[in-house]
Parts: C-alpha cells; sequence; structure tokens
C-alpha cells in the first residue's frame, strides 16, 4: 500500500444472530406490567400517544412508580381505557417468580439508540475489527498469551506481582504503541445508518452452563434479529476508511511500532488482503467455538453447532466479505486476540490479577449466553455474528 494512499469502502451489515450492543439503560420497573402468569415489556412510546392514557397515568403516578399498586393501577387503567395491554406491548414472556411466589425483578437491557433510532456504532464495529486483525496475526496472538505464563512464585512477592499486572496491562502497548502512537489511529469506522425498527425485539437471554445444567438470572435484552418474517431491508450500511498517511506521520514518533504499521499496511495494501485476514480471525473463533460446544454436556448443543457450521460455509463462501462477532456478551475469546484456548496456569493468572474468584482453570469460560427466539428450546442462537461486505 502507498504510505500516501487510503483504503475506503462501504460495508453491508446484516445479522446473522441476534446483537445486543447495550446504551447501559434499563428497563424501568413501572414499564413492566405483571398480569397474572404474563408480563408484558410496555410500549411506552405508543403509550405516550394516547392523550387519555397519559392523563391518566399522569394522576396516578405514585400508584404507578409504588411497586406494591404498579401493576394493579395500570391494569385498571388498560381495562378503564378498553385498551388490549397486549397493543401497547414490546413483547410478552411467562412470568417468572421466586422462591417465595412474587415475580422476579427482571435485568432488561436496551440497545444503543439515538433520538428513538437504533444503530451500530462506529466504535464497536473497530473494536470488533481491530480484535480481529490481532488474532489473524499468529506472532501478535502468542505475545498476547505469553503474558500470561508467569510462575506461580511470581505471586508471592507483592513488588513482582505489580510488575506482572503491569505487563498484563501494557500488552497493546508494547505492540502497537501507546494509545496516541497507535496505529489503529489510521483505521476509521463510521457509525451505522439507523437500523429498521421493525427488527428490533426484547427476547430472552440465558446463560448456560457447559458442564451442568444451572438456572441462572432471567435477563432480557432489546436485539437486533436476524429473522426475515417482516417488511423492509434487514441491512445498515457502514464505512471502513483507513488512511496510510497517519501511519507515514507516526513513523516520525519516538515509541511508534514499525513492525505494526507494516502489518496494517500490508492488510490494508487491498481489499483482498483484508478480507482474508478477517476471514482466518472470524475462522480460528468459530472453530473455537465449536470446539467448546463440542466438548460440552449442553443438551441443544446441536442446534448450535448447527448454526456455526452454517456460519463457518457464509464466512468462507462470501466473496467480498466476512463473518464478524460484534456487541456485548460474546464471551471472553470474542473479546480478546487468544487464538487457542488459555492453560489451567494461564487462566490463574488472571484469576489472581483481577481477582476472578469464581472462574473455573479447567475449561474456562464454561459458561455462554444464547438468545431463546421463542419458548421452543430448540430454537436458540448465539449473541452477536455479523455478516459484513465490501463494496465500493
Amino acid at each position: 500500500m502507498n504510505k500516501n494512499s487510503t483504503f475506503s469502502k462501504r460495508m453491508i451489515i446484516e445479522p446473522l444472530s441476534p446483537v445486543f450492543i447495550g446504551s447501559g439503560e434499563k428497563v424501568g420497573k413501572f414499564e413492566t406490567l405483571v398480569d397474572g402468569n404474563k408480563t408484558y415489556i410496555l410500549n411506552f412510546d405508543k403509550l405516550m400517544e394516547n392523550d387519555k392514557f397519559v392523563a391518566f397515568f399522569v394522576e396516578n403516578m405514585g400508584k404507578i412508580l409504588d411497586p406494591s399498586t404498579k401493576d394493579a393501577t395500570l391494569k385498571a387503567i388498560f381495562n378503564h381505557l378498553n385498551m388490549n395491554i397486549a397493543e401497547y406491548s414490546h413483547t410478552s414472556f411467562q412470568t417468572i417468580y421466586d422462591k417465595n411466589g412474587k415475580p422476579k425483578t427482571l435485568q432488561i437491557s436496551r440497545f444503543i439508540q439515538t433520538a428513538g433510532r437504533f444503530y451500530i456504532p462506529g466504535s464497536s464495529i473497530k473494536g470488533a475489527i481491530r480484535t480481529a486483525l490481532i488474532k489473524a496475526n499468529e506472532a501478535f496472538a502468542k505475545r498476547f498469551e505469553d503474558t500470561l505464563n508467569v510462575s506461580e512464585s511470581d505471586f508471592k512477592n507483592r513488588e513482582k506481582t505489580k510488575e506482572v499486572l503491569s505487563k498484563v496491562s501494557r500488552i497493546e502497548d508494547n505492540i502497537f504503541g501507546s494509545p496516541q502512537l497507535s496505529p489503529f489511529k489510521a483505521l476509521v469506522i463510521s457509525d451505522s445508518s439507523f437500523i429498521n425498527k421493525n427488527y428490533m425485539k426484547f427476547k430472552k437471554v440465558e446463560i448456560i452452563h457447559l458442564e451442568r445444567p444451572k438456572q441462572g438470572i432471567p435477563q432480557f435484552f432489546e436485539v437486533w434479529l436476524p429473522e426475515q418474517r417482516t417488511t423492509g431491508s434487514n441491512k445498515v450500511e457502514s464505512r471502513i476508511t483507513f488512511k496510510a498517511d497517519i501511519l507515514n506521520k507516526l513513523l516520525t514518533q519516538n515509541g511508534v511500532r514499525k513492525e505494526a504499521i507494516d502489518y496494517l499496511m500490508k492488510i490494508f495494501g487491498s481489499e483482498e488482503n483484508f478480507i482474508k485476514t478477517m476471514k482466518e480471525a472470524a475462522r480460528i473463533l468459530i472453530e473455537m467455538e465449536k470446539q467448546k460446544i463440542n466438548t460440552s454436556n449442553y443438551q441443544q448443543k446441536s442446534e448450535l453447532l448447527n448454526f456455526y457450521n452454517t456460519l463457518s460455509k457464509i464466512n468462507s463462501e462470501t466473496k467480498n466479505g466476512f463473518v464478524l462477532r460484534i456487541g456485548g456478551h460474546g464471551g471472553f475469546y470474542s473479546k480478546t486476540a487468544y487464538r487457542r484456548f488459555l492453560q489451567p496456569s494461564q487462566v490463574k493468572v488472571l484469576k489472581v490479577l483481577f481477582g476472578y474468584k469464581k472462574v473455573k482453570e479447567n475449561n474456562f469460560p464454561v459458561t455462554m449466553r444464547i438468545v431463546k427466539l421463542s419458548e421452543s428450546p430448540k430454537d436458540i442462537l448465539p449473541v452477536g455474528w455479523i455478516k459484513v461486505e465490501l463494496l465500493d
């Protein structure tokens, strides 16, 4: 790639499994309504368009904000106005009770949006591509792994422990330079166009234990679904730009890592190089996920394996693109550059350094999140997979 040239392509993105990118916002308690064995997540955008409902809501605000009277008060308003609760809800599900027979307080997380419109932040795409580019490079990935090759005796000395922690936390700086000098400053990715609201739904997310059945805390995420059963396009567009001239300027600075710059110059030297590298990173992660699932005791593992076999085929057969995992809750190996499973001794280093007290050293990690698309136990998908196609 010429040091003054620019790689710039449109990216067409579509979900292959439910995608979740959290805004940090939770659905408030007053936004849910328990009616017998059904719990509804109310669509307050739609409800606020009904002037009569708004008037009653304001009049009864005190009772609605009181958990002991909220459900009865909201149901009374719906009944008085002859409004169907389901028509004013995002979704409903079987009410989940605690051991005392009371409805559980649920964690319901919302997708990132602006002015009521959903999108994929460019930073989320860039973070996933950055991790993939490191994972695809055997030498870089090995350096990440080697930082965890620490003897137990090193942890008996407080100063040595601090030194190890600093080394682990600064590994990216050692490979790519400080954030101010990182060659990834040359990579710019725009926020996506807006997602069709018809494909945004609240779905139950389960944390499954790969070794034994275990009941976790119920969670619900607002996700971008891959379903094709509604109207309108289910694709968004973003743009990826790599500015070689920025790297040229970085080369004049002290402390810059020339090896990393040369690597990115080669990757973005052509569309073919970039796609090939991203495909390889996806292949590595897909095979790790398949191996993890295949050796588990999870009852529905065949459904997950079928998905990953299909995903692998899409990744290899898409001529001008690749698959990528983005967003939250995709798992440890999706978010890090490691391209092989950590050894128990390496996991122990993570436990000691970062306080992961409950983490098992063998078969790490032992849990994963899946999205339940319906009440059928077989209608499940992992979180966060998209297909990316490049266009001029």
